[in-house]
């Protein structure tokens, strides 16, 4: 087959033609609405109306937690997050301002791409950021309405309140010593990392997230961390549960 000059430029104009993200006009704004109704369902855990957004050979692709392949397999990790993990610790995601972007799909639907924080549920009026992600979702329009085909959830990371220097980190690292555990503290990234340990063998850790220069919450729970320095020095941490503080433990020189 002969391809004329003409053909060639033709080809080479619709490889290049640039696609913008939109953030305003019609499509922007028909994705935006399903991204916050969609979301609210999550937020919600109402499922009926979660799983009538979701294509029936719907995916979701997770950095740290896998492939989930199909509509039913998706609602089954939702029982479990509105379940046993609710219980526990409410969740709530909260997307961040002018990140969203909508992309056209030609006869097929549009590509949505945005920021998002997950923040941890004190009570009805208090909220904490535990952590931070980027993700993509693929429209597909199906008979005049909006299903969900593809979720793509990445570049997760622990997100407090505030975002501290690597030098302000390491003034609190050490081990800091309890009458039946040993609570070492390292930084970890951008973060703090708690850890017990008993007999030198570690029994329980978690991350440690900014609220002000010497406070830190964890990602689970009503915990607060307070550091306490003395001459510039830190000596000591405080743990306060629900506000009240119920142990200190001192820092090993």
């Amino acid at each position: 087959m002969k391809i004329t000059r003409l053909g060639c430029l033709c080809i080479l104009s619709f490889l290049c033609t640039k696609s913008y993200a939109q953030k305003s006009g019609e499509l922007y704004n028909t994705i935006s609405k399903l991204d916050s109704t969609f979301f609210k369902a999550l937020n919600d855990c109402d499922l009926e109306k979660y799983e009538s957004f979701l294509a029936f050979d719907y995916e979701f692709y997770h950095d740290k937690q896998g492939l989930t392949v199909s509509k039913g397999n998706e609602m089954k990790s939702m029982n479990l997050f509105c379940g046993e993990q609710r219980e526990r610790q409410q969740i709530k995601r909260k997307l961040i301002n002018g990140s969203l972007e909508v992309y056209p799909i030609h006869n097929y639907g549009a590509i949505e791409s945005g920021e998002h924080i997950f923040h941890l549920v004190m009570d009805d009026n208090t909220t904490k950021p535990i952590s931070k992600a980027k993700f993509t979702s693929i429209w597909r329009l199906d008979n005049k309405e909006w299903k969900l085909a593809r979720t793509i959830s990445y570049d997760h990371i622990p997100y407090g309140k505030i975002q501290l220097d690597d030098e302000t980190l390491r003034l609190y690292e050490g081990n800091y010593k309890a009458p039946d555990r040993i609570v070492n503290i390292k930084k970890e990234g951008e973060i703090l990392r708690m850890t017990d340990l008993v007999d030198k063998k570690e029994v329980w850790s978690s991350e440690m997230l900014a609220e002000t220069e010497n406070t830190f919450y964890l990602n689970q729970n009503n915990i607060q961390i307070r550091f306490i320095k003395n001459k510039g020095k830190v000596e000591k941490l405080v743990v306060y549960e629900n506000g009240k503080p119920i142990e200190e433990v001192i820092r090993e020189k």
